[in-house]
């Protein structure tokens, strides 16, 4: 069995497992230094971060 969430939409796709929607605000990944993420163990591939240290977007890959 498989179903999709959706916040702020009622009928999420069904190719998603998760989407959000809003007109008002964001998505907000955690933030974490780069000592922070480096400390992570293990990371899944496509694991999502915000690096503070260098101000981007940061992907496991």
């Amino acid at each position: 069995m498989q179903s999709q969430v959706g916040i702020g939409i009622p009928n999420p796709d069904a190719s998603a497992v998760l989407e959000l929607a809003s007109k008002h605000k964001g998505f907000l990944p955690p933030r974490l230094t780069t000592t922070e993420r480096d400390a992570i163990s293990n990371p899944a591939e496509g694991l999502t971060i915000y690096n503070i240290t260098k101000n981007c977007l940061e992907w496991h890959i």
